[in-house]
């Protein structure tokens, strides 16, 4: 599919106009010159044939044009064509020159539906497609040979009229009076072939009509130009090779005639160098192209230097967050492990809070019970032998339980290298220094581990201190519950043996019991506040531990929430990385390819004026090789011209 790119081209919008500025008055001088100097010419039939006069006829350039026959061995051909008012062909006539110097015998090629000889009473003829003559010693020899009306010519040409905005025809206009339009159009011939088409391309027109001022008052001339001769009004139009040509003339006419027109189509054999003409409106516009392709491209090469530097640096951006993701999910993992470990610690010691509140709540209804004694001395004696019973079992336990507490505490004590107080404040001092080097160097590794390792080590520091603190307390309140189950058991052997024996007993020995119930009273109320000391302390390790948990679980959401913000910042700096990778890559090709524009357009000037040069040859023909029109074959020819005369209107 093909497309037509409208956009403005300064450059070549000037070319064009520099094209036409040159060549248009320089044609029209040339013009002048040559119709000044066209010689008369007799007619052969003045009814049937143009007048062959200064008037009529326009002999072409002295030059040869790239005829291949040498200067004063060709012929020189004028194609008259007469037209109606319209511009309708009526005739074609061909009238031949040779001016050899010396007399020969010449076939000329041309097939004609007659010859006449317009220069002796030799009569002519034509014969398999060839015209016998004889030219004469130092004149020229003219002759003519008629075509038919409806021969292919490299123009066509058309008048059309309008009077008071109605389309006329020419008759009409004889004597006529009102606002006169007429449109003369010339253009190639498309239809013809191509040898005949090769005048359109090649040959400049000029087209001049004459009118009379008082039949016409010109008021709009378009793209033509007026010129005063007499009491006349001459109009001109030129036509560029290859062009067409239309021009609208205007104006008010009364008792209308005109003497019509003459259009002349010849070749210009002009050399013309466009180094020799103003052309600085264009090579301005080239020199502007040219710095600013070299500012393009100075600016490329920055942008390019500029995004590899930005590449480098987002691929070691890229490289430091995939170790901060690596490290920032190790981080994730143990703070995971040791929330996990603070949620058991906190629910062991809530648990122990738990017994503890119980025991306490049993210790103080056995000291109540206790003191109801006296009155249930004889009630007691029946359950004595079971207390005694739960009392060896109970004192055989205290000792297993402070073993345990005690043996716990060494093995705590063990895990830390034997100062829990130390060993915490190595395990915060290692874990600042940890934490500061990953601040210093977010991407590397071996600080982020190393932070890992003081997070886990801390953690486990932590831990054993909570436990042991929990251990401490446990083993401080149960001295009190050792002191007392130690009374207890005591007095329970003396209860024991003094309830056991006092059925039979005499007053001391009651006085003794009481005295033990007493002293069990007392160990009791000893216990009870023992107890609710521990189950204090326990319950302020529960709150503690339950804090830690909170505290843990806290830092375990920001943990991963690290994690998911380094594995983001990770894959959004290798995203970053590809498309700045990608920005350099491009950055390069666009300054690979500004440096090409830079070097196309350098000597630009040079390269316009070499079109320009070009396009005006071009116009003016050059290269053309002149070759009869009536035979194309036949190019012993020194050049061709044609004239249409179109007749005028009314007196």
């Amino acid at each position: 599919m093909t497309t037509t790119d409208n956009t403005p081209n300064p450059i070549a919008d000037r070319r064009r106009t520099t094209v036409r500025r040159i060549l248009a008055p320089t044609i029209a001088a040339f013009l002048a010159a040559v119709l000044l100097t066209v010689p008369a010419m007799s007619p052969a039939n003045a009814a049937d044939t143009p007048q062959a006069s200064a008037h009529t006829t326009a002999v072409a350039t002295p030059a040869n044009n790239g005829g291949n026959s040498g200067e004063g061995n060709g012929k020189d051909e004028t194609v008259y064509i007469k037209t109606k008012a319209n511009g309708a062909v009526s005739g074609v006539y061909v009238v031949n020159t040779f001016d050899a110097g010396q007399p020969r015998t010449v076939q000329d090629p041309g097939s004609y539906t007659k010859v006449t000889n317009l220069t002796t009473d030799e009569k002519l003829a034509e014969k398999n497609g060839k015209v016998n003559v004889t030219t004469l010693k130092n004149k020229p020899f003219y002759y003519q040979g008629d075509l038919k009306a409806d021969t292919a010519l490299p123009w066509n040409v058309s008048v059309d009229y309008t009077l008071d905005g109605r389309a006329v025809d020419a008759r009409e206009l004889d004597g006529a009076d009102g606002e006169l339009a007429m449109t003369l159009r010339i253009a190639p011939n498309e239809s013809a072939d191509k040898a005949t088409r090769e005048f359109a391309d090649a040959y400049v027109i000029q087209a001049q009509g004459t009118f009379p001022q008082e039949a016409l008052d010109i008021t709009d001339a378009g793209d033509a130009t007026l010129a005063q001769s007499g009491g006349n009004t001459v109009v001109s139009g030129m036509v560029l090779p290859g062009e067409t040509g239309t021009f609208t003339i205007r104006g008010r006419a009364k008792d209308f005639t005109s003497s019509g027109w003459q259009i002349t189509a010849m070749s210009l054999d002009m050399a013309l160098d466009v180094r020799d003409q103003d052309t600085s409106q264009l090579t301005e516009q080239t020199g502007k192209l040219g710095d600013a392709t070299a500012q393009l491209a100075d600016g490329t090469a920055s942008l390019a230097q500029g995004n590899r530097q930005l590449s480098q640096g987002i691929g070691s951006l890229a490289t430091g967050t995939t170790e901060l993701n690596r490290g920032a999910q190790s981080l994730a993992s143990g703070t995971e492990t040791l929330s996990q470990g603070a949620e058991a610690l906190a629910q062991g010691n809530r648990q122990l809070a738990d017994g503890l509140a119980q025991l306490y709540d049993a210790s103080g209804r056995m000291s109540a019970g206790v003191k109801g004694l006296p009155e249930q001395i004889t009630a007691l004696s029946q359950g004595v032998t079971t207390l005694k019973q739960g009392s060896d079992t109970l004192k055989q336990g205290d000792g297993q339980y402070r073993q345990a507490l005690a043996g716990g505490q060494q093995t705590i004590l063990a895990q830390v290298g034997g100062d829990i107080d130390a060993a915490e404040t190595a395990s915060r001092q290692a874990y600042a220094q940890a934490l500061a080097a990953v601040k210093r160097n977010p991407g590397d590794a071996q600080a982020i581990a190393a932070l890992d390792k003081a997070v886990t080590a801390m953690a486990q520091v932590e831990n054993a201190k909570g436990q042991y603190q929990a251990l401490g307390q446990a083993l401080d309140g149960y001295v009190g519950i050792s002191s007392g189950i130690g009374q207890l058991s005591g007095g329970v052997d003396q209860l024991d043996a003094k309830v056991n024996g006092s059925a039979n007993g005499s007053s001391d020995d009651s006085a003794a019991a009481q005295a033990s119930l007493a002293q069990l009273a007392n160990g009791l109320a000893s216990m009870h506040t023992a107890i609710g000391q521990l189950n204090t302390g326990a319950q302020s390790a529960a709150s503690g531990a339950e804090e830690l948990a909170k505290g843990l679980s806290a830092a375990r959401d920001g943990a991963n929430s690290l994690a998911t913000g380094a594995a983001a910042a990770d894959s959004g700096a290798r995203t970053l990385a590809s498309g700045a990778a990608s920005a350099a890559d491009g950055a390069d090709r666009l300054d690979d390819g500004a440096r090409e524009l830079a070097d196309s357009v350098k000597g630009m000037d040079d390269k316009v004026l070499d079109e320009l040069q070009k396009t005006i040859d071009e116009k003016l023909g050059k290269g053309f090789k002149t070759h009869s029109f009536v035979a194309p074959a036949n190019t012993a020819v020194d050049r061709v011209q044609f004239t249409y005369v179109l007749p005028g209107i009314g007196k």
